[in-house]
């Protein structure tokens, strides 16, 4: 199996939305083990020195940063659902941040969208990003699109993804993200840092 050919100084893996009231209710990643390679990943990234950055979808109390226009998250006015503090926005704990990783946040779906994760990774002379979260087709998607205009080298976990359906997932690795990123595996990635 070929591996990755990585500049360990200017790459960064971002987990997006491994938060509990995410992760809870998707059974691809259960039935995958999705997180078991996810935390593998993170494992691996920290122990050769590559910054971890997890980008988390959260709001404030009476959700202030949804417009009632907004089709994505309109929904989640009258849930109470992934709040600041909430215990389903947290980060799931099989793969809990450690001292030195970084959190950012968003209101939106893409991981770029009026976060501070840009500033982050040029603060770190960043040029490459490795991509793993749930859902597939719409953070991961959503977050490698605007990656990718940005002229970052992008590359995708594919088996440390998931989405609410295995044709969703499929079709996103397969259609869209191999267009303009480079669709990987959590085994590549581990075999490109030796």
């Amino acid at each position: 199996m070929p591996s990755l050919s990585l500049d360990l100084k200017r790459t960064a893996v971002l987990a997006l939305d491994l938060q509990k009231g995410i992760v809870g209710g998707n059974a691809m990643a259960k039935e995958r083990n999705t997180m078991q390679k996810a935390k593998s990943v993170l494992d691996g990234a920290r122990g050769t020195g590559l910054p971890v950055i997890y980008v988390v979808v959260q709001f404030r109390e009476g959700y202030p940063e949804i417009s009632p226009r907004n089709r994505m998250f309109g929904g989640l006015r009258n849930t109470q659902r992934l709040l600041i503090g909430g215990e389903d926005a947290q980060i799931d704990g099989s793969v809990a941040p450690v001292k030195g990783d970084v959190v950012v946040s968003r209101p939106r779906v893409n991981g770029f969208f009026n976060s501070d994760l840009q500033t982050v990774l040029a603060s770190k002379d960043i040029n490459t990003v490795v991509l793993m979260g749930i859902a597939t087709n719409l953070v991961v998607e959503s977050t490698a699109r605007y990656a990718a205009d940005s002229d970052y080298r992008v590359i995708v976990l594919k088996d440390c993804c998931a989405s609410f359906s295995v044709e969703a997932h499929t079709f996103t690795l397969t259609s869209v993200l191999s267009r303009f990123a480079e669709v990987s595996s959590s085994t590549e990635f581990l075999t490109s840092l030796k």
